[in-house]
């Protein structure tokens, strides 16, 4: 909805400095019934799948992690104990 409502806000501003009030005098003429069916039947003439949400990409994997492999540390106390 919110894509849809911000390309109608933004068209309508425009159409409005384009065309000026004369063609939207057929609108005012209508009652609140037949504005409403006319409505609806532009709406079903819209390409919905324009106005969808974007969709999240697929996520980063996690970083390797640094700690926690036997190899990468070794203890004070090993060194120590190896040296003497």
């Amino acid at each position: 909805m919110y894509y849809l409502t911000l390309e109608v806000a933004q068209v309508a501003t425009g159409m409005e400095i384009a065309l000026g009030a004369d063609p939207w005098e057929i609108f005012r003429q209508l009652s609140t019934a037949e504005f409403a069916t006319t409505l609806v039947a532009i709406a079903r003439r819209l390409d919905t799948k324009k106005y969808t949400k974007h969709k999240r990409g697929p996520k980063k994997p996690p970083p390797q992690k640094l700690s926690g492999k036997r190899s990468s540390h070794v203890s004070t106390a090993r060194i120590l104990a190896l040296r003497g």
